[in-house]
């Protein structure tokens, strides 16, 4: 009998032993690929800061010097040429960034353009940080667990964002105010949380105004007098600039058309950048050469999608569902018609609050290990890969129909994909009774008690 007792004992504690040293090792390859990441992020994001050349945010620091100074900021040739004096670079300035943000970069032209480009890429380094911490608080995720340690890898190793870093793109500054305005309003922060949405949404409207809006339809009174505020003066500055509104106006359709109209680069038809244009009129119009018949579908498809967004959320759900899921949802959709550089992106990491959670008796359903496969894709750097192996490759290979169609675009299948699972998975989720109608009065002041 004690010789069993020894050896039921010795065998939990062999056990026990290869457990540990499974843990060890896994914390271990998380930590040096997370090392990994950080490293990647400073030796090709922040030492480069200083070489000439153009990026993402040389586009917003000229047009925000040119405002400074009273002048045209949609002006292409008097972009082009302060660009060229400022950074060497000899790319063609054509600037489709609001006035709101540009106005916002006013105090970085007080820096020259080398150390601006600088601060700028340290301050997206360290809003990647907070990123990281604010959605460990809207997922409610513990460091503690794998969960919160996987999604702290996944972040750091997503393609999107190392995109936006390596580009200068201002959506890694972006990121950090959507994420924490959703933190705040869950938490009962109206007037707050109105203020740093509304502030996202004046630097970049593509990627803030959806949450903008998703809180806006509630109606809470102090979220949108908080959203007002940073607007008002922003409107006072436009309108008292010494340009004229419609000379403004008029420029930034010539430099909307350069970039997005028939034949350009960052449009659907022939002579747009074979990988980064994303919305699905790119396929729609392979099938169909038609360019105002497929913008009509492509928004088409937009709005079915948004409707049926509306009535599993408001509806049927009247806005108890899981906050991650509805606004990536209403984000993801935005995708479908609407132009998004690869980085924008990087805000759809907010569905991996819900994804990546097991939720009592929710453990792990489909539509989350779908989602979950999705990002998981999407975290591959598909994009660098595709232009650094293209050009040697057959050319019979890389023309024909089903690369251009399916390989080539494999991003916006991705999304398309990942739009279809939110929209179910909202569908699912949403009560079939009109009955079980929650307040979001009662979510908000219930929300900091569930926290603590």
């Amino acid at each position: 009998m004690r010789r069993e007792v020894k050896e039921i004992f010795a065998s939990e504690s062999s056990l026990g032993l290869r457990l540990n040293w499974r843990r060890t090792l896994t914390l271990a390859f998380l930590g040096l690929f997370s090392a990994g990441m950080v490293a990647d992020f400073v030796f090709r994001g922040l030492v480069p800061a200083f070489d000439p050349g153009k990026n993402d945010f040389l586009e917003v620091y000229t047009g925000a010097l040119l405002w400074r100074h009273g002048q045209n900021f949609y002006d292409s040739g008097l972009a082009t040429d302060t660009a060229a004096h400022l950074s060497g670079s000899n790319m063609v300035e054509a600037i489709v960034y609001p006035p709101s943000a540009l106005a916002a970069f006013i105090p970085f032209t007080f820096l020259p353009w080398g150390w601006a480009n600088f601060v700028c890429l340290l301050l997206a380094f360290i809003g990647i940080g907070i990123s990281i911490y604010l959605l460990i608080r809207i997922g409610k995720f513990s460091l503690r667990q794998w969960s919160g340690l996987v999604l702290v890898v996944f972040v750091l190793s997503f393609d999107p964002i190392h995109q936006a870093f390596h580009l200068g793109n201002i959506a890694l500054l972006v990121l950090p105010l959507c994420l924490g305005g959703i933190d705040l309003a869950e938490n009962g922060y109206d007037f707050t949380a109105g203020i740093l949405i509304s502030l996202a949404t004046l630097l970049k409207p593509q990627l803030g105004l959806w949450i903008l809006i998703y809180y806006l339809i509630q109606l809470r009174k102090r979220f949108v007098a908080g959203a007002a505020l940073p607007v008002v003066p922003f409107l006072v500055a436009l309108l008292r600039y010494p340009v004229p509104l419609m000379t403004l106006v008029s420029g930034y359709r010539q430099n909307f058309q350069y970039h997005f109209g028939v034949g350009r680069h960052l449009g659907y038809t022939q002579g747009s950048l074979p990988f980064h244009v994303n919305v699905i009129q790119v396929l729609l119009y392979q099938l169909w050469p038609d360019v105002t018949g497929v913008s009509l579908l492509a928004h088409a498809l937009f709005i079915c999608g948004l409707l049926t967004w509306a009535y599993a959320v408001v509806w049927r759900g009247r806005f108890t569902l899981p906050v991650p899921l509805a606004v990536s949802s209403l984000v993801a959709l935005s995708f479908v018609s609407l132009y998004h550089g690869v980085s924008d992106a990087a805000l759809l990491l907010l569905v991996s609050c819900w994804a990546f959670k097991k939720d009592g008796t929710q453990m792990w359903n489909w539509p989350r290990r779908i989602t979950s496969l999705i990002l998981l894709l999407m975290l591959l750097p598909g994009h660098s890969a595709l232009m650094r192996f293209t050009p040697s490759l057959a050319t019979i290979l890389t023309t024909s129909w089903w690369w251009r169609f399916f390989v080539a675009r494999y991003f916006i299948w991705l999304l398309f994909g990942l739009n279809v699972v939110l929209l179910t998975a909202l569908l699912k989720s949403a009560p079939r009774s009109g009955n079980a109608r929650i307040s979001y009065e009662t979510v908000s002041i219930a929300s900091p008690a569930v926290s603590q």
